[in-house]
């Protein structure tokens, strides 16, 4: 009797997901919240964009074109990583529409005309595409309202006249516990050649070996002019600077005209080639690093490059050579890569005196600004990247307690369908057929 009904309970909840799919296999949807569902074409979306981010990553990082699911991301398998951001992401998203329904906020008419502007153009180009992976319009449409919505709420607490405004003052007192302003003067050093095997030749090294003294020779002789100089009167020493690789740069380009003309001169080698200026002194060979001209810092801020001075004004910008860095929201990680390592230097570094530097990629001289001669200007110039800066992780704890808050129950017959892996193999499909079409 006992087997009897068990059996008739398995052909009823079997008749149960024939006449209901939305019960039983309905993966339409990744999670209901409350009553409402989720579609699964806003986790798609999100999987996917960060899928395409991470790959770009790995590529100009590492070099890395294929085997991306043989990687690891924040030590996990990318596939594993990609699958619990995509879930995170949606689960956010909800708690961000959630909140921002609760608190009565809306979208403005030119918010809503800029999604939908955005739709249109990248339906134009890539609608077919993501049509291709289960994505459609309106489920792209709802994630770019949902980031619009969670940048309303972080600024419903912490801009101007928010719940929990941060007052200029607060501002620059985060700049001064925590940037780092400097300048810099960097010469490349050059690495030996290698042959086929890989290794460094006896002549390579001892070429390398001579034009690395002449950079750092040339480096101390500009040490040197640095010394008793101010950070603000340091501009002087990058001009002459500039000068100088310009100068060696036309006289390179000059001596390798003359000697593609001379079958006298293409048997030699000249004394010239081997010297800093072969080195490049405009850039160091690690993107960690950067020279003056450049005036960027992998650590800085987005506003990082900044200029107080508007592009189309004829007035000089008068932070042009210089840097400012956020060193103190690095972590270990960053403060141990080849940049994270001049800033920790720079850290350690008397105001308005010009030092010597060197690692595995070039030699420097750095000299350190103080960042309470510039922190009111900055602070007005780069408000929002700096809020950001401040409130981001506070934030993040309120958006996580949402979550907390929220009754979600996840479609997990949906996460087994649309994992990483079958997400990149539809896009490898769909670019195949077209490049091929």
């Amino acid at each position: 009797m006992a087997k009897a009904k068990k059996i008739t309970a398995a052909l009823t909840a079997a008749l149960l997901c024939t006449a209901s799919l939305t019960a039983c296999s309905d993966t339409s949807y990744v999670m209901t919240v409350g009553d409402s569902k989720i579609n699964a074409g806003i986790y798609i979306y999100n999987e996917l964009t960060e899928m395409s981010y991470q790959m770009t990553m790995m590529y100009y990082q590492n070099g890395i074109k294929k085997d991306y699911f043989d990687q690891k991301v924040d030590g996990k398998a990318f596939d594993e990583y990609l699958s619990d951001y995509a879930l995170t992401a949606t689960k956010e998203y909800a708690a961000v529409v959630d909140k921002f329904n609760e608190l009565g906020l809306t979208l403005s008419d030119e918010d809503i005309k800029s999604i939908n502007d955005s739709i249109s153009s990248t339906w134009d180009s890539q609608g077919e595409f993501y049509e291709s992976e289960g994505i459609s319009k309106e489920s792209v449409k709802l994630a770019l309202k949902g980031s619009k919505m969670r940048e309303e709420l972080f600024d419903h607490y912490y801009a101007e006249g928010g719940e929990e405004a941060v007052s200029d003052d607060e501002m620059v007192k985060y700049l001064d516990d925590n940037y780092l302003r400097y300048k810099s003067i960097s010469f490349a050093k050059t690495k030996a050649s290698t042959d086929s095997s890989s290794s460094a030749t006896d002549s390579s090294t001892d070429s390398a070996d001579a034009a690395n003294e002449e950079a750092k020779a040339k480096r101390d002789e500009f040490l040197e002019k640095a010394q008793g100089v101010s950070f603000d009167d340091f501009d002087s020493i990058i001009d002459e600077y500039n000068d100088y690789v310009a100068s060696k740069k036309a006289t390179d380009s000059s001596s390798a005209t003359d000697s593609d003309s001379s079958a006298s001169d293409s048997s030699t080698t000249s004394d010239d080639t081997s010297s800093v200026a072969e080195s490049d002194t405009s850039s160091t060979a690690s993107d960690d690093t950067s020279s003056v001209s450049d005036s960027t810092a992998e650590s800085s801020s987005a506003a990082d490059s900044d200029s107080s001075t508007d592009s189309s004004s004829s007035e000089p910008d008068p932070y042009a050579n210089e840097k400012m860095a956020n060193y103190g929201a690095m972590d270990d990680s960053q403060k141990d890569t080849a940049n994270g390592k001049i800033l920790k230097e720079v850290s350690g570094m008397s105001t308005d005196v010009a030092t010597a530097y060197e690692d595995d990629n070039a030699y420097y001289i750095l000299i350190k600004g103080d960042v309470k001669d510039r922190d009111t200007e900055y602070a007005k110039d780069n408000h929002e990247d700096l809020l950001k800066e401040m409130k981001s992780d506070e934030f993040q704890k309120k958006l996580t307690s949402w979550v907390e808050k929220l009754d979600i129950k996840v479609n997990n017959k949906a996460i087994k369908r649309y994992t990483p892996k079958v997400v990149y193999d539809k896009q490898t499909e769909y670019y195949s057929k077209k490049n091929n079409s």
